[in-house]
């Protein structure tokens, strides 16, 4: 009986000295952060609000009554953060406290949002008037003006305020002293929370990725003067075995001379027939109807097309020299004879070709000739195609899997 007692107050003992000789733990409380953000002007809250809290980075979204929360804080000092679309940004600093709820309200007022239907205007070749619209997706007044850095651009209205409303703008161009070069203008629009810009194209043809191309009238023909480059790039594989074509994948494609993309910028894209035509019939008309990868109210031209330019400049071996671009920047030397009077500016971005099975696949003849695709076929394989150097220019066939230059031609009523 002792002998249990005495155990009994032995073990009491030992646990008595290890609590007195434990290290003792400090406990951290965290703290929580919430609060409402309101409307400045109606007092009511805001949903869908961001509030950010730094330097943790977390972020939250106000609820349907406005407010927001952060629970489990390590206690020190915050950056807080509270925004929304068409209202303006508060942010605050608060002190975050061990076992406490903060509150911190926010309260955000509306500011007005410019919306502007267009971001550029083109006005072509022939049009001199264009407009677009100007409301506020904001709150309150948005009160705006447009300035331009040319005097041959008028804007009417002016200047004005929109609220709910939504204001019609007309932009005028006057062509007096003008030349047929393209013109690339802006209209910048200035509010009191934001300064927009509205491009402005004159003289010229923009394709759907907004590349803006010199055009000229050669006879009674209107015709792009830089060779086509439209459409997404991708690598000429060399492989028989594992050929990459384009694809009928409504995605328009393109190689770049060498698989260098920044040739494509200089001499244009290379394409294979049936991309170019995407994916059309043959067209051996007067005035062809195959829009292709062209523009609208532009088409690929068809065989006649080509050779109606090359009447109209002397005949195809005249031609050679009016289309050719002159000087040696792009043409390798001499270049000898090129005049470039017809204002065509024939580039030699060469081609991609293609033999099926019968030899590798290669690129060829960047900077010495000029390879451009018809619309028209030469039979099931092969098309028809212009060609021209500075000794030779002729119409032969090429194989529709290889790739060459495009030029587009305004479409024209045809007449009966």
């Amino acid at each position: 009986m002792k002998t249990k007692k005495f155990t009994a107050i032995f073990v009491f003992s030992i646990i008595c000295i290890s609590l007195f000789f434990c290290k003792r733990e400090e406990v951290i409380l965290h703290g929580n952060l919430t609060g409402v953000v309101t409307d400045a002007a109606t007092s009511e809250p805001i949903q869908g609000a961001s509030v950010v809290l730094s330097p943790t980075n977390d972020t939250t979204s106000t609820g349907s009554d406005g407010t927001y929360l952060f629970k489990n804080l390590t206690p020190g000092e915050y950056e807080i953060q509270a925004s929304k679309f068409s209202y303006n940004t508060i942010t605050k600093n608060v002190d975050v406290l061990s076992a406490k709820t903060q509150i911190i309200d926010f309260t955000l007022n509306g500011i007005p949002v410019p919306e502007i239907s267009v971001a550029y205007l083109d006005f072509e070749l022939d049009l001199t008037s264009l407009s677009f619209t100007i409301s506020n997706t904001g709150k309150g007044k948005l009160t705006y003006v447009f300035t331009t850095r040319q005097d041959w651009i008028t804007v009417d209205p002016i200047s004005g305020d929109v609220t709910d409303e939504t204001d019609h703008i007309t932009v005028t161009i006057d062509k007096t002293g003008l030349s047929d070069s393209i013109y690339k203008e802006t209209i910048e629009i200035i509010s009191g929370v934001s300064q927009d810009t509205i491009y402005v194209y004159l003289n010229g043809l923009m394709d759907i990725d907004l590349n803006y191309y010199k055009v000229v009238t050669i006879g009674t023909q209107t015709w792009m003067a830089e060779n086509l480059n439209v459409g997404t790039y991708i690598r000429a594989s060399f492989d028989l075995n594992n050929l990459t074509h384009q694809e009928n994948n409504g995605i328009i494609e393109k190689y770049c001379n060498d698989n260098n993309k920044p040739n494509s910028d200089i001499y244009g894209g290379l394409y294979q027939w049936d991309e170019m035509m995407q994916y059309h019939p043959s067209d051996s008309g007067i005035i062809g109807t195959t829009q292709g990868i062209c523009p609208d109210g532009w088409h690929i031209p068809t065989m006649q097309e080509w050779e109606t330019l090359f009447n109209y400049l002397g005949g195809i071996e005249s031609a050679n020299n009016k289309l050719r671009e002159k000087g040696t920047t792009h043409w390798d030397e001499p270049n000898e004879g090129a005049t470039n009077e017809s204002g065509f500016t024939a580039l030699p971005g060469g081609f991609f070709n293609y033999r099926g099975s019968e030899s590798p696949p290669y690129f060829f003849s960047l900077g010495t000739n000029a390879h451009f695709l018809s619309a028209t076929e030469y039979n099931e394989y092969m098309a028809l195609e212009f060609h021209i150097n500075p000794s030779l220019v002729c119409i032969w066939n090429q194989y529709k899997i290889a790739a060459a230059s495009v030029r587009c031609i305004k479409d024209t009523a045809l007449v009966r």
